[in-house]
């Protein structure tokens, strides 16, 4: 298990990855720390890269051993299982005026996974798990950049999508936001998850997979509902009364 990341005033950028907790994605952990993609992280700014890696943390660490110091170009990884603060990491991904300066998500393209980096307004790249049932995130992360909330990232050529990410930041002045204000309380019910409801899923891994699937269907819904009602009103694609990160 990770600590929570440092709140201090930064000058490099931040990359977080998240591969959700269930499935692997050795695919995305060997992309993420090839000397290629290393070299251009440098290159646009960034000095860390926080990685949570699920069922795979043992065999990441093994592969960043294995990096020579130069092969980092400067980069600071840090790895980790799980994690309790995954909105204290992708906040540091948040660009604040005069705080931090923009970084970005780069997540598995699960629901709920792009709904939580979009509620912090941070830079997003959603890459596609094909190992997972009925490949839907596929679909997800083809919706999510159609939209431009987000960017699809493409195994294979993932330093294309942090060159976009970087025209973004730029183009949406994402280095100067003023501070994260957090939603109103109550969570809403659909969002709520008991200990109860978590200890009887991990009891059951197979049904918990189910359950994570059926909410991703749920969620690809609700991305759906937006698009349509959007349409309908007539507005364009930023859906600016969302409070998300617009891509023009």
């Amino acid at each position: 298990m990770d600590q929570k990341p440092p709140e201090k005033a930064v000058v490099g950028r931040c990359c977080f990855v998240t591969v959700g907790s269930i499935a692997s994605f050795r695919p995305l952990l060997s992309e993420i720390i090839s000397k290629d993609f290393l070299a251009c992280l440098s290159q646009h700014g960034y000095d860390t890269l926080h990685v949570q890696c699920g069922p795979d943390y043992e065999w990441f660490k093994d592969e960043v051993n294995k990096l020579d110091k130069n092969d980092l170009k400067g980069i600071t990884i840090n790895s980790f299982d799980y994690t309790k603060h995954m909105m204290d990491y992708m906040i540091r991904c948040r660009g604040q005026d005069k705080v931090r300066p923009a970084g970005c998500v780069i997540a598995h393209a699960g629901a709920g996974t792009i709904l939580e980096a979009l509620r912090y307004d941070a830079p997003l790249i959603a890459v596609a798990n094909p190992i997972l049932m009925d490949n839907h995130q596929l679909e997800l992360a083809e919706t999510v950049e159609e939209e431009r909330w987000a960017v699809h990232g493409k195994i294979g050529n993932l330093k294309s999508a942090v060159e976009q990410i970087s025209r973004i930041v730029v183009q949406g002045m994402l280095d100067s936001l003023p501070p994260y204000a957090p939603p109103p309380f109550p969570v809403p019910a659909e969002e709520r998850v008991t200990l109860f409801d978590w200890m009887v899923l991990t009891c059951y891994p197979e049904e918990l997979a189910r359950q994570q699937h059926r909410a991703d269907l749920k969620k690809q819904e609700e991305f759906r509902r937006r698009k349509e009602s959007a349409q309908n009103r007539g507005c364009d694609k930023n859906i600016e009364d969302q409070g998300q990160i617009k891509y023009d």
